[in-house]
Parts: structure tokens; sequence; C-alpha cells
């Protein structure tokens, strides 16, 4: 699994010329797909809001760079990742499970995966932040995510805070 948050300000090169084109600005994802659309680029000369490239032109996402094999530009439609952070997260009885910190991607940056999850900034530390995998999500909807009811993010994977 990635996190969306380590793309976002990778270089974009283009594997025809060698050039850089440009920096992940954003990624924009398909809720009901569950699929990344393709990636925002700020940097670049002839970019413009809602342009980018689609996942097929994109060769690979490593570590340190992206990469396309063409240099395709199309207008991307979808949900911003920048625009799901933040969001509230609830079951569907209505409980509050916290607020989406970042979404997680398979390895390939096709599918999205899950959510890393936040209860707040104490228990964040104490606990860590959790993670709500895709089968748990009910709903993605626009600006809040609904999941089952037995869903607790700190029942499933977590990474930092003090507990051994």
């Amino acid at each position: 699994m990635r996190r969306s948050r380590e793309i976002v300000g990778l270089p974009v090169l283009d594997l025809k010329s060698g050039n850089s084109i440009g920096w992940v600005h954003d990624l924009v994802l398909d809720n009901e797909k569950d699929e990344v659309v393709g990636v925002l680029l700020e940097g670049g000369h002839f970019f413009h809001s809602a342009k980018g490239i689609p996942r097929k032109a994109i060769a690979t996402v490593g570590k340190d760079a992206l990469t396309v094999n063409e240099k395709t530009v199309e207008e991307l439609k979808g949900t911003r990742w920048s625009d799901k952070v933040g969001n509230e997260v609830y079951t569907q009885g209505g409980d509050a499970r916290g607020t989406i910190e970042d979404v997680f991607l398979d390895d390939a940056i096709e599918k999205m995966v899950g959510f890393e999850v936040s209860d707040g900034l104490f228990a964040d530390l104490l606990h860590g932040r959790g993670t709500i995998l895709k089968p748990h999500v009910m709903i993605d909807g626009n600006d809040i995510l609904i999941v089952d009811n037995q869903v607790s993010p700190l029942d499933q994977t977590n990474e930092g805070g003090m507990r051994s």
C-alpha cells in the first residue's frame, strides 16, 4: 500500500523526451470505482486546474519520481485527494470515527484500498492513526465517509503512537 501523500510533490518525467514536465499537485479519484483517474500537475505551462495526466499515460510511480509514456493531457473528472483529506468518518449508526488524513492506494497506484483516519492529536499520539479498508466502507461521499457499524479504525492496522 502507498499513501497518496507520498505521491503529491513528486516530479513528473517524460520518458520520451527525458524532460521534467512538472510536479504532482493532486490526485483525482473515482469514488464509485475506487480507482485513480490521474494526476494534476503544478509547474507545467499548459496545465489548468481540471486538466492533468490520465492514469493510463503513467508508466510508473517510483519512490522519487513519476514517469509518463506520453505527455497526454485531458480533463480529469472525479474527486481530488486534497478534497477528501479532513472529511468526517461516521458509522451507519451515526457514531463519529474521526477524519480522513490520507487515502491508501495499491502498489500500482490504480485502486484505492482504504483510508488513514485520525481521531485527534491526543489519540494519534497515544494510539497512532487508524486504517479503514474499503470493504468496510458503505458510502464514500464527496464530504463524508460512512462505514459499517462495527468499524473502529483503531481495531485495524496502526502506525505510530506510544502503545507497544
